[in-house]
């Protein structure tokens, strides 16, 4: 079943751009959580025959390997257990927690809210920024699966204008 877009109000009290608020719940929430959610996006790269484990030559080309796409972000997971724990408990308990956090304007956002949905938790707290980016981290793990380096743009979190929220 396809869920209809609803519409959006406009809110304040965040930095710099202006933003919407997806509107979907009336219920007050029993639990608000503030702060990221984000994209994460994670690269293994394989083991090389013949090289010692977690060794692979990852400086200035690609390597085989496995990409994943999941939704991340420190609020967004506390805000997901919550969800699974007071969902498990009671029937109205799936509106019981509210995510607030900034979203970009972007195929990220669309991403986060769609798993949003897909988990039956609310989005009424998700805060499209105009202009700007979704949270995303990239990681790349070596063959062992440590971390070998990444990138966060995480920039967006900074709208949250703490004092106003």
């Amino acid at each position: 079943m396809k869920r209809e877009a609803k519409p959006v109000r406009e809110v304040t009290g965040f930095r710099r751009q202006s933003f919407s608020l997806h509107h979907e719940r009336q219920i007050p929430p029993k639990l608000v959580v503030l702060g990221a959610s984000a994209v994460d996006i994670t690269s293994s790269a394989d083991g090389i025959a013949g090289t010692s484990p977690g060794l692979v030559n990852l400086a200035q080309t690609t390597t085989p390997g496995t990409i994943s796409l999941t939704v991340g972000g420190v609020a967004r997971n506390i805000a997901e257990a919550a969800h699974r724990v007071l969902s498990s408990e009671s029937a109205d308990g799936s509106s019981a927690t509210t995510l607030v956090t900034p979203i970009g304007d972007d195929g990220f956002s669309r991403i986060l809210l769609s798993e949003q949905h897909r988990l039956g938790m609310r989005s009424d707290g998700f805060l499209t920024v105009k202009g700007e980016s979704s949270a995303v981290c990239n990681m790349l793990l070596d063959s062992s699966g440590a971390l070998f380096g990444g990138v966060a743009d995480m920039d967006i979190v900074q709208n949250i204008d703490e004092s106003k929220v």
